[in-house]
Parts: C-alpha cells; structure tokens; sequence
C-alpha cells in the first residue's frame, strides 16, 4: 500500500514538473515546501523552548548572524553503510547540487547553479574541494569513499576570498574528519546486501601522552556488478575499495595544534557503465567483446598546524596527493570481435592513464573573534603535473590505404605533460556597521600558470601562457533577531584557461578562462529554541566564456575544451528543517533553475562539419546537465523499543545530456529507507535505496557524430551514449562504538 501510494506520487510529481515552461508546477512545490515551514512552526510552537538539537535526518541549515552566502551543514551522522557513503551521494541533501558519474563513479563531476563540470578532466573545477583543510583542486581525483567524516559544510558561491581553492563560482565543499579525544574510542561496521556486496570499516584513535593523540581508520568494500554482458553472460562492472586513514595530533603548546595525515585508495572496477541505445538490449544489459576495468590509486600526505591566540589566529596546511588512474573500455560499443573492412568497421578499445601529482600550501592570518570587526589575510600556491596517455588501441589491426590490412594491436595514442601552477592573495573582512548589521568585503588576487607538450601520430602541441583576476567580493547581513538575518552578495568567480591534454589540432589546444558575477538574496530563519530551521535564496549568475568540453566528431576517445562566449543562469533555493515533536524530524528541500547558453559556436565542429553546415550554434539552449529542479523529502522518526525509520524521496527535474538539446534525460524520483534498532553504542538495520529501481542516466557522452554500430551511415546519424545509474540496492549492517 505505502508502495502504491508513493508511486502515483510520484507520477503525480513528474506530471506536474514534465517541463519547464510549466511554471505552476514549480510554484506549486515551492508553496508545498513552505507549507511544510508554517506547519512545522505551528507545531513546533507548541513545544519547550529549550534549544533542542536536531536528529540527523538529510539537511541542516545552518542561520548565522553574519554569513553574506548560502550555508548548508550535512551531519555526519548520515554517512554511514547504507546511506551516504561516496562524494557523488551528498546531492541527495543539497538543493541546486547534482553530481554525474564518469569513469565508474570514481570521477564525479559537480553541477552547480547552472555551472557543471565536464567528464574528461580538462579545465577548472566548478567547486572547491577541500578535506581536513587540503584542496582538491584538480578534476579527476575527487571520488573519495566517506568514512568517519564529523561534518559536510558547503558554501554556495565564489568563496576565494575565504579559500585558497575557491575561486570558482559554484561554491567550497568542505570535509571535516573525526579528530582523536581525551580518551580512547572508536567504532566498527558491517554490511551486506545485493550483488554479494560487503563493506568493513574500523576506527581507533586516542592519546598516546598528553601532547599526542593518533586515530587511524580503515574501509573495505566490494560488489558484483549488475550490467550483463550479453555476449557473455556475465556480469561485467564489479567495483572494489580498499582505503586508509593514519593521523597524529600534536598538542606541543596550548595555542599550537599540528596534525600530520596520511592516506591511501584503491579502486579495482570492471566495466564504466554505458549504454548504446542503437546496439544493447537496455541500459542494464550490453554487448561487448572486451568487458573492461577502470584501475585508480590515490595517496595523500598533509601537515597541518594551526595557532589560536587571544587575539590572532594563524594556520598552515602543506599537502602532497598523488592520484593515478588505468583505464580501458570498449569503445566501439559492440560484441563484434573481427575487422569489417567492407563497412569500414574496426573493433577498438579506449585507453586512459592519467598521473596527477599536486603540491599544495596555504597560509592564512586572522582576528580571533573582535567585537565589531574581524579579518583574515591568506596566501595559496599549488603546483600539479599532470601525465597523461590517451586514446585508442585497435587489437584487430587497421586498413591502411597503401599496404592495406595491418595486423594488431595498432596504438593510436596521444601523450601529454601538462603543468599547472596556481598562486593567490586573498583578504576578508566583517565589520559590524550598525545594530545587526555586517558588511563583508573582500579581494582576491590570482595567477594561472599553464603549460603543455603533447604529441600523437599526426601532431605535436607546446605552448604555455597565464591568466590572472581581480576577485572582489561584497555581501551584507541583516540580524533581524538573534535567530533571523537576511543576507546579500555580490562576487566574482574564476576558472582558469588552461589546454587540452587529448588530442585535437593545435588551434584547440588552447581555451580561455571564463569569469562570472554571482548574486544571491537570501534569508536564514530559526525558529522555537532551534527546533525548525529554514534558508529561502534566490540568485543570478552571469558568466562569460563559459567552459564546454566538446568529444572530437571522429574519435570519442579525445574531447576538447571550447568557450561559450555567454551564459547566464537564475533560480531559487528553499530548505527547512524541524523537530516536529521529540521523535520526529522532517526535512525538505528545493532548488529551481534555469541555465542556458546566450552565445556560444562550436568553431572546432564548424571545422569538422564545414562553414555552411548546421549544427555546431548552441546560443539559446539551455545548459546541459542542469536539472532544472532538484527536490528532497525526508523524514527521522524514532519508534518505539529503540526503533528508528529514515525515509527519503528525491526528485531530479529534467536535464538535457548535450549541448544541441536533443537528447533529454526525463524527471524521476528516486525513494530511499532505512529501519534499524540502535542502542546507545551499537546499531542493526536494514536499507533500501532506488526502492522502485527507476531508469535514469546519470552522464552522457554525444556520439551523434561518430556511430560505430553502423561505420556505413552518414554523419550525424550517431547516438547519445548513456550512463545509467544505479538500480534498486537492498542490504543489512551492523555498526558499534567503543
């Protein structure tokens, strides 16, 4: 029955929000969203006023007196077996905040109020990254598995200000560790479920004397895969983890904190999920001769030393990562194993080896909390050499038009060295301007270095040049009282030039940096002690030379970075969250965008296609991969014998999977649960997630240009190869402190 219900919600919910002229629809969820609001606070109302904490459930807002930004805090209580457990699962809390899948998961890419990240790892990130105060500046190393995270805090909006890697206008994801205490602790869990998946993990940390204290921490899981190879029968995107963490926390002095990190990763998968809807049976049964895998390894070294004062306080973080990846799929989407030369077909594999090292230090200085004014100075530099090998591998050999057939395995590989030096000066300040009032200002300062040698078969690419930005940021907080401030800003984003690592011909080597103006109004509200918090936002973001990766039209093994001259995009953000009564807490959220290009010609497509084809002008389209609203229902109720439900409903609007508009990936919802017994140090439960197993792509890559199921068609008869995501997943687990 609960199934039934949810279901014609849910075709209820998709009716309303099919498209996006359809404007009462969204109108409709958000007067739902606030509806929920003024229940909660009628309800609550009647409650203690005591200051309550809030249960985990998915999203905390966070209202603060003198934040000028949009602020969300996810607990770490929701990152657990069963629930949120890698990078790309954290936008099921946030609004305006989806994440696509590229190389098996392992390398999410974000889309941020209308700026989105592209799958191949060329150009700027859209958001800072940062875990335990190291960034994570580059585009491929970003996939982290989630264990004994404390806290998620994400700051929507240039934050370079504030952040050494926060330039971009999409906002900083910070991701805070569980540090070591007083005394020892720690904690341990199971779980199991379908496809033979299991997970272990185990933390112990304490003190070894009075100034140090360790914690170490360890994951394991793995799982079969649930794409069938019909050629072979079997199941062929198998994922496996191994990760560690081993931290030190010295206390030489009061004031002093130094923490020394070190961790590692391996992922071991099989094949990246992709679907040809012109050759497999269905997104979740394919054809192909050669399954596949999709090899990374990540180690990570920081040394972090913070000083408190009583009047300034000082940090530094120095860190190393190294993240290297194999990757080999088969790109010619089939189970034909042999050469057809009488139709021009060649089966052929993609290959990848990316080698990213980074070098990164950040220093900032800072008032210790004054009364009416308060600063902070910062300095950033990065360093990241990137290798990479790309490109395609013909086992079965190639026609060469004098000699003719060619035995294999022929290589068609692009190598490229590229450099990357990054440097900043940053500067914030808040000064309290009158009665509840604080203005916040700021500058920000820097200089891109890039660098390339890449060579291939027909070409060869060396180049260097730089980019640098004047970054201003001003924003205004009103505390109407102690729990209700208003906010506005203004701030400048950057994303760096830079070039392109795979192939193309050396006038597309190079693109530019874009740069944006991002403009949020926003209100924070708490009500009733804390008990039902709620954040409101609207904002506008104006960007020129919007960065697009575009696939090379005649090898889907190389893409290349364009510029859109301008876009724009504009929405609204709604969250609220309440402890209804002492044993449930509802949490709601919205976001509704609207993203679209105003100019923006593919010149190296028009190259391809010729001066008088059409095709390759995408002014007046919206923005791909962009939902245009992202929603999420959840509810904490606790039972009773100690019993606990969680249930969550997200809703994704529809997006569109290229740049043309022609392919669209239709709005679904996804329905997740968790029921469990808990004690006060251990806890049994049993989840579900993608209950109703929806159907959905989670990237794309356009091929309309390229079709190898058919090397005998004309261009652009191609297709949109689609990547699914997960199906339904039910599991059990055990967790326990000590």
């Amino acid at each position: 029955m609960l199934l039934e219900g949810y279901e014609r919600s849910v075709i209820i919910l998709n009716m309303i929000f099919k498209k996006r002229e359809n404007i009462l629809g969204m109108i409709v969820l958000t007067g739902c969203i606030f509806g929920f609001s003024s229940i909660f606070n009628q309800v609550v109302v009647a409650q203690d006023e005591s200051d309550d904490m809030l249960p985990p459930v998915m999203v905390i807002s966070k209202p603060t007196n003198n934040e000028s930004t949009s602020v969300t805090v996810l607990s770490g209580e929701a990152i657990t077996i069963g629930g949120i457990q890698e990078v790309r699962d954290i936008q099921t809390a946030l609004p305006n905040f989806s994440v696509f899948d590229a190389n098996n998961t392992r390398v999410p890419k974000f889309s941020v109020r209308g700026l989105r990240e592209n799958s191949f790892g060329a150009g700027q990130a859209a958001i800072g990254m940062y875990v335990d105060g190291v960034p994570y500046t580059d585009m491929l190393s970003r996939g982290l598995s989630l264990y004994d995270v404390d806290e998620v805090e994400f700051l929507r909006g240039p934050q370079g200000t504030r952040f050494g890697a926060g330039a971009a206008s999409g906002g900083v994801l910070s991701l805070s560790t569980r540090q070591p205490g007083a005394e020892w602790g720690g904690s341990a869990g199971l779980g199991f479920g379908d496809h033979n998946s299991q997970e272990y993990r185990l933390n112990a940390s304490g003190p070894l004397s009075e100034q140090i204290g360790v914690s170490i921490s360890g994951l394991y899981n793995d799982r079969d895969g649930f794409i069938t190879n019909m050629s072979t029968g079997s199941e062929i995107d198998s994922r496996e983890t191994t990760a560690g963490r081993l931290q030190f926390v010295l206390k030489p002095s009061d004031p002093w904190t130094i923490r020394l990190t070190g961790s590692t990763e391996r992922y071991d998968d099989g094949f990246m999920p992709t679907y040809n809807p012109l050759t497999d049976a269905g997104p979740r049964n394919v054809n192909r001769d050669f399954n596949g895998y999709v090899d990374s390894d990540v180690d990570s070294f920081a040394l972090t030393a913070d000083f408190v004062g009583s009047q300034y306080d000082f940090s530094s973080v120095t860190a190393y990562r190294s993240w290297e990846q194999d990757l080999q799929q088969d790109f010619d989407f089939t189970a034909i194993p042999v050469v057809m030369p009488q139709i021009g077909f060649f089966p052929v594999i993609g290959v990848s080896q990316p080698d990213v090292e980074q070098f990164s230090q950040e220093f900032k200085l800072g008032s210790n909390e004054g009364e009416n004014y308060n600063w902070s100075l910062g300095a950033y530099y990065s360093d990241r050499e990137t290798d990479n090998v790309s490109g395609s591998l013909y086992p079965q050999g190639l026609l060469h038009p004098q000699f003719g057939q060619l035995p294999g395995p022929i290589p068609d590989y692009t190598t490229a060295s590229m450099s990357d030096e990054d440097a900043a000066l940053f500067w914030e300040s808040d000064f309290m301007v009158g009665q509840g009032v604080t203005l916040t200002t700021g500058l920000r300062y820097q200089n891109s270095d890039r660098s390339i040698n890449r060579s291939n078969n027909t070409s060869s690419v060396s180049g260097n040049d730089d980019w640098d930005a004047w970054l201003p940021k001003l924003g205004l907080s009103y505390a109407l009282s102690e729990r209700d401030t208003i906010f506005a800003s203004a701030a400048k984003g950057f994303q760096s030039g830079g070039f392109n690592y795979y192939g193309g011909a050396t006038d597309t080597a190079q693109y530019d940096s874009a740069e944006s103006w991002n403009y949020e109004l926003g209100w924070y509200a708490s009500w009733n002690g804390g008990r039902l918090n709620t954040r409101a936002a609207i904002f506008y973001n104006d960007f020129e030379n919007y960065q697009v990766y575009r696939l090379n039209p005649t090898n889907p093994t190389e893409a290349y970075m364009v510029n859109a001259s301008e876009a724009n995009s504009f929405g609204l953000e709604l969250e609220a969250e309440a402890a209804v009564t002492d044993t449930i807490t509802l949490s709601a959220a919205l976001g509704v965008i609207n993203a679209e290009f105003d100019s923006y010609s593919d010149s190296v497509l028009r190259g391809v296609l010729g001066p008088h084809a059409a095709g390759y002008e995408f002014g007046g389209n919206d923005i791909n991969f962009v939902p245009e609203y992202t929603a999420n229902l959840a509810a904490h109720v606790e039972l009773p014998w100690n019993l606990y439900s969680n249930i969550e409903l997200q809703g994704i609007g529809d997006y569109w999977l290229d740049e043309a508009n022609t392919a669209e990936q239709d709005a679904y919802s996804l329905l997740n649960a968790r029921i469990g017994y808990k004690r006060s140090n251990w806890e049994l439960f049993v989840y579900a997630r993608n209950i109703t197993d929806e159907d959905y792509s989670n990237n794309a890559l356009d091929l309309r240009y390229m079709d190898y199921s058919n090397p005998a068609a004309p261009s652009p008869s191609g297709m949109i190869l689609h990547i699914p995501g997960w199906e339904r997943t039910i599991g059990a687990g055990f967790t326990a402190k000590f």
